[in-house]
């Protein structure tokens, strides 16, 4: 299997993909610290779990896919004596390592910038505090990448990212601070910033004595998105395995 992920990442090597993975976390920084410096690390998070984050996570399995199918349309792999299984848990692994990449470049630089930034009208986090809601944002979202493979390679680019974006962007957050938000993937991770980092979707802040905190559990999201995405890589390695040359 290492094998497999190692030759995965080989053909995104100096590829407009990996340097996406840079571009998307910086650019929101420096938005945020443009924009409005005084509430510099809550915009920089709220923005990036509400809009940045799932574009760039539809994107990097979308891109993964075109970049296998652009040309030959897989017609280079099918031939070929290997597992298609562990060929397509290769590029969920890649697309799982990428986008904690990212993630971790975003952390990482909203922890930096808030020592240029200052005091804010907004709490400056502690790095512990950024680490765990990236490492949540990371866990809860994780169930994408083998629906966004699937939705790719079965619709193609255009549709797989339109399809994640758009109820990342509805659903994920109309549904986030409702009772019904344990039912909806895409409102796992933003539902969980509000006791983690006391923001609600809209980006305002709310008291730590607000009920909605006591009442949300951090672990069961974190559970259902890992039995997803297990469920979900099984079902569609399983689908892959049966693909043939078109």
């Amino acid at each position: 299997m290492i094998n497999y992920i190692f030759a995965e990442n080989l053909k995104h090597k100096h590829s407009f993909l990996k340097k996406l993975l840079v571009i998307m976390p910086i650019s929101l920084i420096l938005l945020s610290l443009l924009l409005m410096p005084s509430y510099f690390t809550t915009n920089s998070y709220n923005w990036w779990y509400v809009i940045i984050m799932p574009a760039t996570f539809a994107l990097i399995p979308a891109m993964m896919h075109r970049k296998e199918s652009r040309k030959l349309n897989y017609r280079a792999v099918f031939p070929l004596n290997i597992n298609l299984k562990k060929l397509w848990v290769s590029k969920i692994i890649t697309a799982f390592i990428y986008m904690s990449i990212t993630a971790i470049i975003h952390m990482l630089g909203v922890y930096i910038f808030q020592f240029f930034v200052g005091e804010q009208l907004t709490p400056s986090y502690t790095f512990l505090t950024l680490l765990c809601s990236s490492a949540l944002l990371i866990i809860t979202n994780i169930w994408q990448i083998p629906f966004c493979f699937f939705l790719a390679k079965k619709f193609g680019f255009i549709v797989s990212i339109a399809i994640n974006a758009v109820l990342g962007l509805t659903l994920g957050i109309l549904l986030s601070d409702s009772a019904f938000w344990i039912y909806c993937p895409y409102s796992w991770g933003i539902r969980l910033m509000i006791p983690v980092m006391h923001i609600l979707p809209s980006g305002v802040l709310m008291e730590e004595s607000n009920p909605i905190i006591s009442n949300t559990s951090l672990y069961i999201p974190c559970i259902l998105s890992i039995c997803l995405f297990t469920l979900l890589a099984m079902i569609s390695a399983k689908w892959f395995s049966k693909q043939e040359v078109k």
